[in-house]
């Protein structure tokens, strides 16, 4: 059961596992069989007060068949839970921000994804001081090989409040990239979360998620009543995803492989 799952047992040691225990004279497996006689289609449409009365079992072996079986046609009818999407940077960097903005010291975190861009979930890959946190890819990339994501998410925060990427920051983005590109895992952003802001590298430099909440709320194009009010009349934010071809250049590495981080300047 623990190493192969239940969908390689038979009906009767399925049924077996929810009785639990037979009596002296009918071992489980026997009594098993035996409430199977009918069929399984049978089983699951007698009460519990039928299977006490006919079958000669015990009130709670009956209701633990019973509650076994309704939970089973509730699963099949029971939808999924919709996930949100996680398609642009400010959605990504909710999910660690509160977390991760204000701390004073340096994490390195990786969100796993399903090809829809869909939270799996957030590993913690290495905690670092004030101004470093050393990470090398096949740290980075470990979480998601064992989970199996598709796609994943790196995001480490800047305890100085300026989410500006460094150098090394850089550096380590390329890097990332390039073993993503060779594992097969699709990298979808590099974001940097500082108390100030953040900077992704897909969208570039981004308000706090809050900040970000309170644009949307003001949408001057919501006609919904109560989202008539006006925006600050300066330049407006500009948070659409840059070409690759915008995207600055990243300095060359010339040094260790193993020296790879991300560093707070």
């Amino acid at each position: 059961m623990l190493h192969e799952g239940p969908s390689l047992l038979s009906e009767q040691d399925l049924l077996a596992l929810v009785l639990g225990t037979g009596t002296q004279k009918e071992p489980v497996p026997e009594l098993s069989a035996r409430l199977l006689r009918g069929g399984l289609h049978e089983l699951a449409r007698a009460q519990a007060a039928d299977l006490v009365d006919a079958r000669g079992i015990g009130l709670a072996q009956a209701c633990r068949i019973t509650a076994a079986i309704e939970l089973g046609r509730r699963a099949l009818r029971t939808p999924p839970p919709k996930k949100e999407r996680l398609i642009r940077a400010g959605a990504i960097a909710s999910r660690l921000w509160y977390r991760l903005a204000h701390l004073e010291h340096e994490e390195f975190w990786a969100l796993l994804l399903t090809t829809r861009l869909e939270e799996l979930r957030a590993v913690r890959i290495s905690t670092g001081g004030l101004t470093h946190c050393s990470v090398l890819p096949r740290e980075a990339f470990r979480a998601a090989l064992i989970a199996n994501a598709p796609c994943v998410a790196f995001l480490h925060n800047h305890p100085s409040g300026d989410p500006e990427p460094s150098p090394e920051d850089q550096r380590l983005e390329l890097h990332l990239e390039e073993a993503g590109s060779a594992l097969g895992v699709r990298v979808i952003d590099h974001l940097v979360l500082a108390a100030n802001g953040i900077h992704s590298a897909r969208e570039g430099r981004l308000p706090p998620p809050f900040e970000l909440a309170f644009e949307l709320d003001l949408d001057p194009d919501d006609d919904r009543p109560g989202h008539d009010a006006p925006r600050d009349q300066g330049a407006p934010h500009d948070h659409a995803a840059p070409h690759d071809h915008d995207r600055p250049a990243l300095p060359e590495f010339a040094g260790d492989p193993a020296d790879n981080g991300c560093a707070d300047d």
